[in-house]
């Protein structure tokens, strides 16, 4: 076992030798105190020992109920092998794809999930362990997975998934930055709604928070008035949001959910509107924080909540250890501009390039790894500037539209869609134009939105090559778990044309 293992599992022993038998993690299933965790991770990893799970292995396990998939994830780490966190939405189908990408050689779910291998291994309390393999075959070992502890399926809206590869070192570096960003420990209470095997909820609620022995109740997204009772908890000090789960909580708020004390609310996944921050703190009196971060580098900046300010630009500076560089764009770096990253305190608008502690080893790539993505740092894709020390996201290069020669970020664009006191959600895409190379078309939800208010509104606010030329409504836009919307096609809309 490797140093950074022990180190994870040493820490996961330190919260059971303290005194009490405080709930560690609730979900569903009931409470599991930091004692009975141990105990039933080193339970689980001899069964996982005895049924061929090793150094090199990869091991699939759905994320949810929570006690059973955190004790999955450390189990798995202590044997040396590699835990691949899933959906448990996935389907027969996204499986194959990402065994395409990752030849998984075990799989816990629970009792009656439609996610399995095809030989049943085990049997054991309420998870099913299945493999490729009968038992009592030797499992064969990838040994350029070794230093892997998780493998951990990126989670974007559009392409292939792809599969990055962590160490246990990434794994401690990304649960002690989280650990004093945020003050978690024994005092914390964190209300969790988001899916676990994202890169947000397993970092900040499986791991760090686990590792710190902050407490975790852990719910699902869609019934945001049993949020709200238990945001009503004198003891919830941080509920982990996104931003479409934290507009949907402030507009089923009557009133605040509590008196006299302000929880933090934690947003990440997608860049947070100020409109949504300020809903968080007029809404449901909270303080608004910020992470920002990718699967493949685990978190980059993590602003602590705080009492909402208009204009609170971003993330805030990156973490200690972490080293970021704005490369400028393609476009001028290739008109010979230079090619050099942009410095903090640098008003320079460029792509974000990352080396940290916690970044993956590389993705995994049947069963080799792919590290040519970390050359001189890892490009997000993301678009930022520095404000002073600190990162201001300003959209995505691929999401980029190029409106007459001018870039347009419609991540911009739907900040001020959101603000719009009707719309609920939106999306923001380019058409192809034979004049301009691309115009400007914005769908939002629902489809009861004036559509002629909205074009006045962003009218007001958006400089004109920044308007949309096309507007539609729709009931609903298709999104991801975490209410993402998917920015691929919108389906059937109905649009309006306006002149710019």
């Amino acid at each position: 076992m490797t140093a950074a293992r022990a180190k994870l599992l040493s820490l996961l022993h330190e919260q059971a030798d303290r005194p009490g038998d405080a709930p560690l993690i609730s979900d569903d299933s009931g409470t599991t105190s930091a004692g009975q965790l141990v105990g039933r991770v080193d339970a689980r990893t001899r069964a996982l020992r005895e049924a061929g799970v090793g150094p090199g292995v990869l091991v699939g396990t759905v994320a949810w109920p929570a006690a059973e998939f955190v004790t999955d994830v450390f189990a798995i780490i202590s044997t040396g092998a590699v835990a691949v966190p899933l959906s448990r939405r996935t389907t027969p189908w996204e499986l194959r794809r990402v065994r395409e990408r990752c030849a998984l050689d075990f799989l816990s779910a629970p009792h009656g999930s439609p996610t399995a291998l095809p030989v049943t291994v085990a049997d054991r309390g309420a998870r099913t362990l299945s493999g490729v393999r009968e038992p009592g075959r030797e499992t064969a070992r990838h040994h350029a997975f070794d230093e892997a502890a998780t493998a951990q399926i990126t989670s974007g809206t559009t392409g292939y998934p792809r599969v990055a590869l962590r160490s246990a070192a990434a794994l401690l570096a990304e649960a002690e930055n989280y650990r004093t960003a945020l003050g978690l420990g024994p005092r914390s209470r964190l209300v969790c709604p988001v899916p676990l095997q994202h890169a947000y909820g397993f970092g900040l609620c499986a791991v760090a928070a686990t590792l710190a022995g902050a407490p975790v109740r852990y719910l699902t997204p869609d019934k945001p008035r049993l949020l709200l009772r238990e945001l009503a908890d004198d003891d919830v000090t941080l509920f982990v949001g996104v931003p479409p789960m934290l507009r949907l909580l402030a507009k089923a708020a009557r009133t605040p959910p509590h008196d006299g004390r302000a929880v933090g609310f934690l947003s990440a996944g997608m860049a947070l509107d100020a409109h949504t921050a300020e809903l968080v703190a007029t809404r449901l009196g909270g303080h608004v924080g910020q992470v920002y971060g990718t699967t493949e580098t685990g978190p980059i900046c993590v602003r602590s909540p705080a009492p909402w300010q208009p204009g609170a630009p971003g993330p805030g500076a990156p973490l200690p250890g972490v080293e970021v560089g704005l490369t400028p764009v393609p476009e001028a770096a290739g008109d010979g501009a230079d090619a050099s990253p942009a410095a903090p305190g640098e008003a320079v608008t460029g792509l974000v390039t990352v080396t940290s502690p916690s970044m993956m080893l590389g993705y995994a790539d049947g069963r080799s790894v792919d590290a040519t993505p970390l050359r001189d740092g890892f490009t997000t894709g993301d678009l930022a500037r520095w404000e002073g020390p600190e990162l201001v996201l300003a959209g995505r290069l691929s999401t980029s539209i190029n409106v007459a020669g001018a870039k347009v970020s419609p991540e911009e664009v739907e900040a001020v869609l959101l603000a719009f006191p009707d719309v609920a959600s939106c999306l923001v895409s380019g058409v192809d134009d034979p004049v301009l190379g691309q115009r400007i078309s914005a769908t939002v939800t629902p489809e009861t939105v004036d559509l002629d208010k909205l074009d006045r509104f962003c009218r007001e606010r958006l400089s004109p090559s920044c308007v949309p030329h096309a507007f539609a409504s729709v009931a609903e836009l298709p999104t991801t778990e975490t209410g993402k919307v998917i920015r691929p096609r919108t389906g059937q809309l109905r649009n309006r044309e306006s002149e710019n």
